[in-house]
Parts: C-alpha cells; sequence; structure tokens
C-alpha cells in the first residue's frame, strides 16, 4: 500500500513539474535564428498577432514590454540595441509592423527603452492559402532577412507563420 501512495505522490510531483515549465515547442516552434556583423535576429516560427487594430498597437509600443514577449527580436551588436518587432494585421489584411527600441545603458549596465514607433506596413498578397507578406529586415551591411509571413485569410488573425530567406 505504501509502493502505491508513494507511486501516486511521485506521479502528482511530475505532473505539476510539467505543467510548471513551458512548453517545448514542436518541431516548427524551433525559433529561427540567423547571425550577421555580430547582430542577430530570433523570430517565432508560429508568431502571435497581438493586435487587430492600428490604435491598439500605436498606445502599446510607446511604452516598454515584458522580456521576451516579442514574435521577432534583432540584437545589434553595435550600438548594443534590442528591437523587438510586434504584429498588427488589420481588417483589410494589412500587416503593421511596431518596433520596441532598447539601447544598453552602460550606467546602469542593463538595457533601457529607448523609442516604439511603427516601422513599416505592408498589404497582403493574395494566395490559394490565404495572405502573404514578404517582410526584410537589414540584419547587417552583408545581410538582408526576408521573412515570409503567412496566415489564413481571415481577421481577426490571432497568429502567423513565419519562415526565413536570407540574402548575403
Amino acid at each position: 500500500m505504501r509502493w502505491w501512495i508513494l507511486g501516486a505522490i511521485v506521479s502528482l510531483i511530475a505532473v505539476a513539474d510539467a505543467e510548471s515549465q513551458p512548453r517545448q515547442p514542436g518541431v516548427n516552434g524551433v525559433p529561427i535564428r540567423v547571425r550577421s556583423g555580430g547582430n542577430e535576429l530570433v523570430a517565432v516560427r508560429e508568431a502571435p498577432v497581438a493586435y487587430a487594430r492600428l490604435d491598439q498597437l500605436v498606445v502599446d509600443i510607446a511604452r516598454p514590454a515584458e522580456p521576451g514577449a516579442a514574435p521577432i527580436r534583432i540584437v545589434r551588436a553595435a550600438p548594443q540595441q534590442m528591437i523587438d518587432y510586434v504584429l498588427c494585421v488589420t481588417r483589410d489584411g494589412t500587416l503593421v509592423v511596431g518596433a520596441r527600441t532598447e539601447t544598453f545603458d552602460p550606467g546602469e549596465r542593463r538595457y533601457v527603452f529607448t523609442k516604439g514607433e511603427i516601422v513599416r506596413s505592408y498589404r497582403p498578397l493574395d494566395t490559394p492559402e490565404g495572405w502573404l507578406w514578404l517582410v526584410e529586415v537589414a540584419l547587417s551591411r552583408e545581410m538582408i532577412v526576408t521573412l515570409e509571413v503567412r496566415a489564413p485569410a481571415s481577421w481577426p488573425a490571432e497568429s502567423v507563420t513565419v519562415t526565413a530567406n536570407h540574402l548575403p
């Protein structure tokens, strides 16, 4: 009887521990990583679309975000910056990309919020699978990364699928 109770307790601890851990992404959840010139781009393959209205995006990017919340991030070597990109898909299918920039402050020895802005908007390319946007990101002087961002042609879009092609 004691072994059965001990086994049940161990099972409960394992389940509780597993639920408290972040879920491990599947094969498609492995982030895209591209490095060039000391800079790094990291993009989530199944990226959340945080905004369905432009006014929500404008208000929210004007303030610092929670750490690690961005679906696309560039870490620049010089100047030392982290640029977090967030996504909005409007009713007509326009992808609006907002950016929050944090710059390293050597005096405080941490990144501090510098600015938030809308950096680009893209009209969708119609495909049989839905909307497609081609987003070009200058990672370094030597490399432009083209992110293919896809979503079903329905609003509101809750997430997008991201793939990358980089061009030297």
